[in-house]
């Protein structure tokens, strides 16, 4: 077993230990690997327990993750049925990001407990458990259910094995620690099955989407001194469900001379979502702060109010200047 690197709060052990009346463990919007695979993992290891428990968030889980085991029991709310005893948050740094459920599930005597690895994570919550070196906020997960004794079985160990897998990058980024690794191999150990995860997520295209791909690709655009690559794809041009199954920012980072690369989305009327990668030149953290954003040093992302064009250019602006300072 791993050695433990991160103290687990004692006031968390105390909530988690034998936790009383309802506990929600909720989402965000366009959930992610981490989020998901911590959520379902600690969901499904307290309901285990005997603890009374609903998983909710306001958007639903992606296709490209419905083969997590519990992830049918996550539900899709527009706004939450009535407050709860204990509500948890997961990779859930902003809580703007809960689209109003936090608000709506949070009653006078509620206990709102925050789980999370992002170091702009705010303290929003009555228990905040930050650890901005975890590799996934399912590595602290993996801290907490050692902690309160509780036992790992293969389908918790499916969604901890996501978390990390999906947050290192298919552990290939800077993150990917020994300690990370230890904790993958003791949770294949306990029943994760490494080729089912990869299979899932990156070798259930079909035809059509194979096309795309091809057609999204020829967008790419790289800057003259090739150091910065994006992609920028306007409104309706591909599916949401596309999007979040191809992690379309990873392919303009792979190009071997970029050290930023930023996928720009337009969602609507005059917002573009950005997301940033980088390869640890540059802290595009702090360039989506600058933004109203957040996240880590290597990826992070904002939304920014303007036209498509308007977001590309600021934000490729605000990395040029970085890159200049280096």
């Amino acid at each position: 077993m791993p050695e433990a690197a991160f103290p687990v709060p004692a006031e968390l052990v105390g909530l988690l230990r034998a936790p009383r009346g309802r506990v929600l463990l909720l989402g965000t919007v366009q959930p992610d690997g981490d989020l998901l695979g911590s959520q379902i993992g600690l969901g499904l290891a307290l309901a285990t327990a005997g603890a009374a428990v609903t998983l909710a968030g306001p958007h639903a889980v992606p296709e490209v993750f419905g083969f997590l085991p519990g992830a049918a029991l996550v539900e899709r709310w527009e706004r939450a049925p009535g407050s709860f005893d204990l509500v948890i948050l997961v990779d859930c740094p902003d809580p703007s990001r809960t689209n109003g459920l936090l608000e709506g599930s949070r009653g006078p005597a509620t206990r709102v407990v925050s789980i999370d690895h992002h170091p702009d994570s705010r303290r929003y919550a009555d228990v905040h458990w930050v650890e901005p070196t975890a590799s996934a906020t399912g590595e602290m997960v993996y801290d907490l259910l050692q902690a309160l004794g509780l036992k790992v079985t293969p389908e918790i160990a499916t969604n901890l094995y996501t978390s990390i897998h999906t947050d290192t990058g298919s552990f290939r980024y800077s993150n990917t620690t020994p300690r990370a690794l230890r904790i993958a191999a003791d949770l294949v150990a306990h029943g994760a099955r490494p080729e089912l995860v990869a299979g899932a997520l990156y070798e259930g295209r079909r035809p059509e989407d194979l096309h795309r791909l091809g057609e999204v690709l020829a967008r790419v655009e790289v800057s003259p001194d090739g150091r910065v690559a994006w992609l920028a794809l306007p409104a309706g041009s591909v599916p949401e469900a596309f999007v979040t199954a191809e992690d379309l920012v990873n392919y303009p980072r792979s190009i071997a001379s970029v050290k930023v690369a930023a996928l720009f989305r337009e969602i609507g009327p005059g917002s573009v979502k950005v997301s940033l990668r980088a390869k640890g030149e540059v802290n595009v953290g702090r360039i989506a702060a600058a933004f109203g954003g957040g996240g880590h040093t290597n990826a992070a992302g904002c939304t920014i109010a303007g036209s498509l064009a308007e977001a590309r250019d600021a934000i490729l602006k605000a990395v040029a200047e970085a890159l200049g300072k280096r």
